[in-house]
């Protein structure tokens, strides 16, 4: 009928065009579901960081990326120091993209760093208005379209931006060295019955630090025809866990009993198979970086550790061995170190469930 027409509002407008693009990117990226998700961190400092995520999670649904948030303090130090943070950050949990929001005035930038390729890519739109308004809700969508382009192009290998650093080397195997030509060596002393003692270096990926733990480990035991028997007392030098509220020292130890049967024996050498248990300790002490942290008291946490072993001995005479061990320990009750943020916990390091650790010493047979 002349004189009625339909105005769309500029509301409907933008949950149109997210009809739009998220039905064709349903129709053509459907496919990339088959490798499984990713993980991309976000760095959330602000209320409107929140926000723009859950737009940008809106646009990207139909990848296979999870996006996680991060709290902290926000990144717009320098382009340097955001893409140092941004290396740590990925490479804490293993995260193929890294993105954060900088708010400069009326205007919103996005930047989209991919560690693994040394790219960073950057978009700014103009924001303005309280977080969901309409006319925040303008800029927000295109700035999540832009962090869904740049998404995508991680995923498909080819990341978007300038390179801002090199990629890391890949590793270089060298070649072994030739073999020696064989010669006649002198037969070591078979292994016999009786006590003994230990002592040696440990190393450990505990899931705390990125460095792991490494230590000094003694023990004492006795070796039968067909049965070993050993304690033996961890201790790992303290390491620091530091961020910009607080800095941590974490020391462990750990008390074991292992029971262990020969299956292969060939001269000197001999190699077992066993299965340990004990308790494993942890102490922290805790010093707070930021004024609006209240640092918890020191303290000390226990936890029960069982696990399997594989150790290679050498025998170099009838006093002394060699011995190599590889061990998975089992925690149960480990701790979790946090933030007791408004009655809720903001984790920060959770540790290693099962955690591999390598040890290397002698056994002295008195």
């Amino acid at each position: 009928m002349e004189g009625r027409f339909y105005r769309m509002s500029q509301l409907e407008a933008v949950a149109w065009q997210r009809v739009v693009v998220l039905a064709l990117v349903l129709g053509l990226g459907g496919a990339a579901w088959a490798a499984g998700p990713w993980r991309a961190l976000a760095r959330v400092a602000t209320p409107e960081d929140r926000a723009l995520l859950e737009r940008v999670r809106g646009q990207s649904s139909d990848l296979p990326v999870a996006l996680e948030p991060e709290a902290g303090p926000s990144m717009d130090a320098s382009p340097e120091g955001a893409w140092r943070e941004a290396e740590r950050m990925a490479s804490r949990k293993d995260a193929r993209a890294v993105l954060w929001f900088t708010r400069d005035g009326a205007e919103l930038r996005v930047s989209v760093a991919a560690p693994r390729t040394g790219h960073l890519f950057v978009r700014t739109a103009r924001v303005e208005g309280a977080p969901e308004s309409l006319a925040w809700s303008v800029g927000a969508e295109a700035l999540a379209l832009a962090v869904r382009s740049a998404l995508r192009a991680v995923d498909a290998g080819e990341p978007l931006g300038e390179v801002v650093a090199p990629p890391p080397p890949p590793p270089v195997v060298a070649a072994p060295p030739p073999a020696p030509p064989a010669t006649a060596e002198p037969v070591a002393e078979a292994p016999v019955d009786g006590a003994f003692v230990q002592v040696g270096l440990h190393a450990a990926l505990d899931g705390y630090h990125p460095g792991g733990q490494q230590g000094l480990s003694v023990g004492a035991g006795w070796a039968g025809r067909v049965l070993r028997l050993r304690a033996q007392v961890l201790a790992s030098l303290p390491v620091r866990l530091r961020d910009a509220y607080a800095d941590l020292r974490l020391t462990q130890g750990a008390a074991l009993a292992w029971a262990d049967v020969p299956f292969v024996k060939a001269g000197a050498w001999e190699g077992t198979v066993g299965l340990g248990a004990g308790v494993a300790g942890f102490w922290r002490r805790t010093t707070a970086r930021a004024p609006e942290v209240e640092p918890a008291p020191s303290r000390g946490v226990a936890a029960f550790v069982v696990g399997p072993a594989v150790r290679v001995a050498w025998r170099l005479g009838p006093v002394l061995a060699l011995e190599a061990a590889l061990s998975g320990e089992v925690l149960l009750g480990r701790p979790r170190l946090g933030y007791a943020v408004d009655g809720g916990f903001q984790l920060r390091e959770d540790g290693a469930a099962v955690r591999p650790r390598l040890g290397v010493g002698m056994a002295i047979f008195p």
